[in-house]
């Protein structure tokens, strides 16, 4: 983003139980829409793996977690804050296009054997970067706002939707294509270099 619209001033990482893995696709590394290297940014206990490391399998399961496979695919049942299994949760989320995803939840051995949850239907997806035909279908970020209100609490999603708006309004305004009376937050005042 352009220095003057950056969210860095925004974020405040959330130390959370719940720890975030987004295992991204090779090509999704130098994409300016990608939603997934934000979890990072916005979660203290997140991490951002590339499907070609070789550190990723080990990095998705810790003894005293539940591992949670985060995609809709048969057979994935609802996500739902379980009561009754103290364990903190691992959110595992694979990050890429919609197509891409599925071949990585499908054939990825690191992500085969665990536990498929999806999220509940829910409103349309925000996310305006990129065009896809179902709206039902959500930016990685998106996901993972949605999956934490129900992990962790609507605070928290309420938090990482709005950093989420910000992401998106100033990246369409900077694009020319949103203009600054509707960008969530108003447009940041124009950057100044210290000592000027």
């Amino acid at each position: 983003m352009h220095l003057r619209l950056c969210l860095c001033a925004e974020l405040v990482p959330l130390a959370l139980t719940t720890r975030v893995v987004v295992v991204r696709t090779a090509r999704e590394v130098p994409q300016p829409t990608n939603t997934g290297r934000l979890v990072p940014l916005a979660l203290a206990a997140a991490e951002l793996v590339t499907r070609s490391d070789p550190r990723m399998p080990a990095s998705l399961t810790e003894p005293g977690r539940r591992t949670l496979l985060l995609f809709p695919a048969p057979g994935a049942r609802e996500l739902v804050r379980d009561r009754t299994d103290a364990r903190p949760v691992t959110l595992v989320v694979p990050d890429g296009t919609w197509r891409a995803g599925r071949r990585m939840a499908a054939r990825e051995p690191a992500l085969a054997g665990l536990e498929r949850v999806q999220l509940p239907p829910g409103p349309p997806s925000r996310y305006r970067l990129r065009a896809h035909p179902d709206r039902a279908c959500l930016a990685t970020f998106e996901a993972v706002a949605r999956a934490l209100g129900i992990l962790e609490g609507p605070e928290v999603e309420a938090y990482l939707a709005h950093l989420f708006a910000l992401f998106v309004d100033r990246t369409l305004y900077s694009r020319g294509r949103l203009r600054g009376e509707l960008v969530t937050g108003g447009v940041p005042p124009p950057f100044t270099p210290a000592g000027s």
